[in-house]
């Protein structure tokens, strides 16, 4: 039965789909059911999914198809929580990053910054999603950066200097020696953990991050949400029509507003 399928399946950590998440984006569980593959695997695993067209609700039984990419990721008590990227013409600075900022993320260089939330000051990782142009955020605690690169040296007998401590805490990739071979860790976002280990040194990790921007980004491919709760794989944004394509209407956007500054924060 499909409840019961969806309830078996497990997210990060081996807990249960956070179905109320999804569904206020207007993913239910019909939707997970039908899902391709490579769509739900990644989603429920907490890689940053591929794009998709999904139809948002906005009251009185109606909604809105917007392009995003979701993910779930987990806060700094360890709880999970729905990320949601909405596609956008120009990079969405609601984070305030300064122009040298977005120019360091334009180039695919991941910051640490810290902000200020009320009484509240939090230290960040960010990282643009090009294919979105939005800016993912992680809290410092959430990464966990610093145990990672610990257990790696006590596993590994690895001896890392300094300038590598400090490169790695600031989110910039670093080049380990692993007995023979060359290990490139570095925080990633898009990744479940908030970071990345890659076989192969410094020049092979911004290869294949390239690759992946590329692969992703082809022809704007993703997959669409249809009637009867199925799913296509077509072009999801005309790249010549991109902001008409993600424009909402007025009454759209005072419905979403608070979700709108959050990010989709659920």
């Amino acid at each position: 039965m499909l409840t019961n399928r969806l309830t078996k399946q497990k997210t990060m950590k081996e807990e249960p789909v956070p179905f109320e998440k999804f569904a206020k984006i207007g993913i239910y569980p019909k939707d997970l059911e039908r899902m391709p593959q490579e769509l739900r695997e990644p989603i429920l695993s907490g890689r940053i999914s591929p794009l998709m067209r999904v139809n948002v609700p906005v009251g009185d039984n109606s909604s809105v198809s917007v392009p995003m990419k979701i993910q779930l990721v987990r806060d700094k008590n360890n709880e999970l929580q729905l990320i949601a990227y909405q596609v956008h013409k120009e990079i969405d600075n609601k984070l305030r990053l300064t122009d040298q900022e977005l120019e360091r993320v334009r180039r695919g260089e991941v910051i640490r910054k810290e902000f200020q939330e009320g009484d509240n000051r939090k230290m960040r990782y960010v990282q643009l999603d090009k294919e979105t142009n939005s800016l993912m955020r992680r809290d410092v605690a959430s990464v966990k950066f610093d145990e990672k690169l610990a257990e790696m040296e006590k596993i590994k007998d690895i001896g890392l200097g300094w300038g590598q401590k400090e490169a790695a805490a600031l989110g910039k990739p670093v080049e380990l020696e692993v007995g023979d071979q060359k290990v490139t860790v570095g925080v990633d976002l898009r990744e479940p953990q908030g970071f990345k280990v890659m076989h192969g040194d410094m020049e092979e990790w911004k290869r294949q991050q390239a690759i992946r921007y590329d692969d992703a980004n082809e022809g704007y491919m993703g997959y669409v949400q249809t009637d009867e709760n199925r799913w296509e794989y077509k072009q999801v944004v005309d790249r010549l029509r991109h902001e008409e394509s993600v424009r909402l209407t007025e009454r759209e956007k005072t419905d979403r507003k608070e979700d709108k500054k959050k990010g989709l924060s659920l």
